[in-house]
């Protein structure tokens, strides 16, 4: 497995002077491994261009590689107004800037439900992954599905049913243990039997429900059994990257130090990359 975070992961710095900062806290953690979420204070790909300048140059220094990029596809529902512009122009700039940096993995989410939502749209969810997925194919990249509540794909059956129901070959999901435990409430051994054929990417947080909402925490202090999950996907031989999501509210450089610490400490067949 390799170690990997997130550009906005690591500390809450979104300054013009994040990356170098960024990086070195990594790089004392042993990682070098990235998923493009924010670029500095935008989302990908909608960005500045001198912060989009840094983040190719600072990579180049200090030995970074990009290996996804999460641009909120989908994070609208199918009666927003905003569901067509993610579907083409939100998707086809992430795929062109991908391709600037050498990156052929893209993360959606399962389209945001609605209370307009009848139950023949599942099908509408399923046409429109399944047309991303062949827009994404036919220029060489993999596309991964990542639960989160709220959305069609949240808890792990609802997961199931859009990969198979897509069933394309570069479509694959992110097994994010905090976004499922989120939506179940409940350990994650069920789901995670039900949907480890499809798993191409691992996203690592811990938290807990505090007065009836998610409170994330550092790993090995909440409940979504961080150290449980991890042993399964050794057990099953899992050589993807294990993306670690460690921040809290507010977030503070401790954070990703001591999560990854813990992640590290008590499950050294994790490597970093090389």
């Amino acid at each position: 497995m390799i170690l990997s975070t997130v550009t906005d992961e690591v500390t809450p710095d979104r300054s013009a002077g994040a990356f170098p900062k960024i990086f070195r806290m990594a790089a004392e953690e042993g990682i070098s491994n990235f998923e493009i979420r924010m670029v500095e204070a935008k989302r990908f790909p909608v960005v500045e261009a001198a912060a989009w300048d840094r983040l190719k140059s600072y990579a180049q220094q200090f030995g970074i590689t990009y290996s996804t990029v999460s641009p909120g596809l989908y994070k609208a529902d199918l009666y927003s107004d905003l569901i067509g512009l993610h579907g083409n122009e939100l998707l086809s700039m992430s795929l062109d800037l991908a391709e600037r940096i050498g990156v052929s993995t893209l993360v959606t989410f399962g389209v945001e439900r609605s209370r307009l939502d009848q139950p023949s749209d599942r099908a509408r969810v399923i046409d429109l992954l399944g047309e991303t997925a062949d827009i994404a194919a036919a220029r060489g990249f993999e596309v991964q599905l990542e639960p989160l509540p709220g959305s069609w794909a949240d808890t792990g059956e609802n997961c199931l049913a859009l990969l198979e129901g897509v069933g394309r070959s570069n479509f694959g999901l992110i097994w994010d243990t905090g976004n499922i435990y989120e939506a179940e409430r409940k350990h994650f051994s069920e789901s995670y039997q039900l949907l480890r054929p499809h798993i191409r990417n691992v996203h690592l947080k811990d938290g807990t429900f505090i007065d009836g909402e998610m409170r994330w925490q550092h790993f090995g202090t909440g409940e979504t059994d961080i150290a449980g999950q991890v042993s399964a996907l050794l057990a099953d031989d899992y050589r993807g990257t294990l993306t670690v999501e460690p921040k809290r509210e507010p977030q503070e450089d401790i954070d990703f130090i001591n999560s990854v610490r813990f992640l590290k400490s008590r499950l050294p067949q994790v490597a970093p990359a090389r």
